[in-house]
């Protein structure tokens, strides 16, 4: 793992902040005026009273350090969302783990501003065993009903959603059964054909009986493994990478129903320089010239950037945009990923979370392909040294038009508890502010009970649950239960925007809105892909202050049309449909 030290830290902050890019202020006018950010969670009275199993609680091995994902959808069509949810398993039974879960959202019965969640998991069809990781939703086949992939250790499911509250599992048929050890996945549609495809994040080529278990030494290297003095997991450096898989839809040649994928990585140049401990993958347009590019994060080796041709096929940028490595040509150890116009230049973003006693780390679009490390300059930098950082969203949480972060905070040595080593194994979670200057300011501490919890938390996936236009959350973690995080701020007017898709690709992934309202023009890209292990509604939310009215709204749709509209009413779900193909 990662790490660099306080006394290091000190000696470069200055020098960083310095030789950091000049960040213009905005006017007065466009800078955002503080409104409050509350949390409260409600899981226990929404129905999300379960236990996520994630190994053992020792953390002997490092496959038990990883915890959980899950995924918001609407798989019933009735367009309140639902959520799945990973649950994982144990070193005693690997194989045979308590089973994942559907809730179906009821919602609010009561009246109560609660929404009721049934277990509907076994009448859905579904409830794997195996070790789940990570859940990646889409609607794959262009059927209008959103399907999963379930990323496990050992062969992942992809459930196709049959449209009638029922799942079946089509993976060894559609050939995306990989076996490995599967963490995170991102959907889009690579080489603008107009289905989705896939890419497949594999972490560690683990087996129990190839590595030692804590406290044990590797044979020929040496004493059993430490940090900070204190004797953990071995890994993940001296162990096998996975391989990481780009599936290709290649569509339905046998007119089965089930679309065939096929190992496209070679071909697509989907290679990287050195194969690494890939924890998390996110598909977005950096250079905003209409194809997904991708960027992989890996723990404690370098992060990867795949830049598109433009025909479905790759070439590797990483150390020359400056997203290999921080600004102090160092590498970290990647853990999420989120993109985002924080600075309203219309150019997507990036946030990396990294591990504790290092920082989380801002990556600055300067377009042209280049990126800049402004995690001091941009107030992540001392925040988030001693913080081990998971999941990240952007989210504009009180609805001033600036984008804010949540971030996702645990530990994976609990022994760490044992010795003053500056951390703690369970973390509270993390909110930033966007000043509306280049900045962001932690608010933490201000943001409500919801923020107050301390947990080992992993995934974030941010939802509008009740419909109210604010964006809450459900949080997973590691041998946790679930938090469902309801906003109870953001008193500004808001817009979201939903597509539809003509051909395949029917929930319009990939595609770019933008807004303008308020003086502010506002960037925001369809994914379904959440930060880390998880996956969100393809919904772009923008928060709009005191406007009533958006000005002017387009869409850049994947297939090159554009779509536009003027004078749309505030604080309503916008549905666009994409116009037919000629």
């Amino acid at each position: 793992m990662t790490c660099r030290s306080p006394e290091a830290l000190a000696l470069v902050l200055p020098a960083l902040v310095a030789c950091g890019p000049s960040l213009e202020r905005p006017s007065a006018a466009a800078t955002p005026a503080a409104q409050p950010i509350w949390f409260v969670d409600i899981a226990k009275e929404a129905g999300l009273n379960i236990l996520l199993v994630g190994g053992s609680p020792d953390v002997d091995w490092i496959i038990d350090s990883v915890g959980v994902g899950g995924a918001w959808l609407d798989y019933d069509g009735d367009s309140d969302p639902d959520l799945y949810l990973a649950v994982g398993a144990t070193d005693d039974s690997p194989t045979l783990g308590p089973p994942d879960r559907l809730f179906r959202n009821d919602g609010d019965l009561d009246g109560n501003g609660v929404p009721s969640f049934t277990d509907v998991t076994t009448a859905a069809g579904l409830g794997d065993t195996l070790w789940s990781f990570g859940v990646a939703a889409a609607d794959y086949d262009g059927d209008g009903n959103t399907d999963l992939y379930l990323l496990n250790w050992g062969p992942n499911r992809l459930y196709r959603n049959n449209g009638d509250g029922t799942f079946t599992d089509v993976a060894r048929t559609a050939g995306v059964d990989d076996e490995g050890w599967g963490v995170s996945a991102s959907w889009s549609d690579v080489d603008r054909d107009g289905d989705l495809d896939l890419y497949l994040v594999n972490y560690v080529d683990f087996a129990f009986d190839r590595y030692p278990a804590r406290g044990q030494a590797l044979p020929g290297a040496g004493p059993a493994f430490t940090w900070k003095d204190v004797q953990v997991f071995y890994g993940p450096r001296g162990l096998r990478p996975g391989r990481n898989v780009y599936f290709r839809n290649d569509g339905d040649p046998d007119r089965d129903g089930v679309p065939q994928f096929s190992d496209a990585t070679v071909a697509a140049g989907l290679v990287p320089p050195e194969h690494s401990y890939g924890l998390a993958a996110l598909f977005f347009d950096s250079d905003d010239d209409g194809d997904p590019d991708l960027y992989v994060a890996n723990d404690s080796l370098a992060n990867h950037y795949f830049v598109n041709r433009g025909d479905g096929t790759f070439d590797e940028r990483g150390v020359l945009a400056g997203l290999a490595y921080n600004e102090q040509g160092h590498e970290q150890a990647g853990m999420g990923i989120a993109a985002g116009d924080y600075d309203l230049d219309g150019r997507l973003d990036l946030v990396v979370t990294n591990f504790s006693y290092d920082h989380d780390t801002l990556y600055h679009n300067d377009g042209a392909g280049l990126f800049t490390d402004l995690s001091f300059a941009g107030g992540l930098g001392g925040p988030t040294f001693l913080s081990l950082a998971w999941g990240v969203s952007f989210a504009d949480l009180d609805h001033d038009g600036w984008e804010d972060l949540f971030i996702a905070n645990g530990h994976v040595y609990p022994q760490v508890d044992m010795r003053d080593t500056g951390v703690t194994f369970r973390q509270a979670n993390s909110v930033f502010r966007n000043t509306g200057d280049g900045r962001f300011l932690e608010v933490t501490q201000s943001c409500g009970p919801g923020l107050a919890l301390v947990k080992n938390s992993r995934a974030v996936l941010p939802v509008d649950l009740d419909g109210d236009g604010d964006l809450d959350f459900a949080v997973t973690g590691l041998n946790e239960t679930p938090d469902l995080l309801r906003n109870d701020g953001a008193p500004g007017h808001w817009l979201q925007v939903r597509l539809e898709g003509a051909l395949g690709n029917r929930q319009g992934i990939g595609a770019r809105v933008t807004i303008e309202a308020a003086g502010l023009r506002q960037t925001r890209e369809i994914t379904s892909t959440a930060a880390f292990a998880g996956s969100v509604l393809p919904v772009a939310h923008f928060g709009l202050g005191g406007a009533t009215v958006v000005d002017r709204l387009e869409v850049r749709w994947p297939s090159g049309r554009r779509t536009e509209q003027a004078g749309v009413a505030a604080d309503r779900l916008v549905v666009l449909r994409e116009p037919s193909r000629e």
